[in-house]
């Protein structure tokens, strides 16, 4: 394969994975090759391929000599994604919690929190929704940066699509956005005076919550789910 046909390829994918994510297209959606190639300026190789890789990540739903649709959200596998990051992330944060450091250090880190925090709330007072979770993806990604791990995060953000749209429909439904602004804020304070255990507790709970939701998101947005 080309450099440039690998980057286009990337390109393709990235773009579906967006608009999938941000829900631009719905779940249940079904997708047209010839209007997504002439919609993005691309040929049916990296569509072809981009979808495959969107398969994989149970965003789409491939139908051979019959057709591909945006996959409808299943219960099982945000489950599944839901276990995948909250493990990986408590992990994340024992081990950043572990670091000596001084108290320079641990500042700047405060600073950089209530940074993106200000962005969060920001974008929840203009409505939208999305910037608002990518603020939220923002500030969890740090405790994985802070160690270095970023290939880990990477790897975990590729995993997550169907989590990071029922959270999008959470946001939507307007029942956790301002609970989410609170509880970074004890997260943050927590980190700030060292408290590993309350840490820890405090942003499992925090993951955690979005379960409570799940009856109430499939009665409102019922035609989002598999059946």
């Amino acid at each position: 394969m080309k450099k440039d046909d690998s980057r286009a390829n990337i390109w393709v994918y990235n773009q579906l994975r967006e608009k999938i994510e941000t829900l631009e297209l719905k779940p249940g959606t079904e997708l047209n090759l010839t209007e997504l190639s002439d919609s993005l300026g691309v040929s049916r190789s990296p569509l072809r391929d981009a979808l495959l890789r969107l398969e994989r990540d149970s965003l789409v739903d491939i139908f051979p000599q019959k057709g591909t649709r945006v996959s409808f959200l299943d219960i099982a596998d945000i489950r599944q994604e839901r276990f995948m990051r909250t493990n990986l992330e408590l992990g994340a944060v024992s081990r950043f919690m572990d670091l000596k450091l001084s108290d320079i250090e641990r500042e700047a880190y405060i600073t950089r929190l209530k940074a993106i925090l200000l962005k969060q709330h920001a974008a929840l007072i203009k409505g939208s929704f999305i910037e608002f979770l990518k603020a939220d993806d923002e500030l969890h990604s740090t405790f994985y940066s802070e160690l270095g791990y970023e290939r880990v995060y990477s790897v975990l953000y590729s995993h997550t699509g169907n989590e990071r749209r029922i959270r999008l429909l959470s946001s939507l439904a307007g029942t956790i956005a301002n609970d989410v602004e609170a509880q970074h804020e004890e997260i943050i304070a927590a980190i700030a005076r060292n408290d590993k255990e309350a840490v820890l507790k405090l942003d499992k709970e925090h993951l955690d919550k979005i379960e409570d939701e799940y009856p109430m998101l499939i009665e409102m947005f019922g035609e989002y789910f598999i059946k």
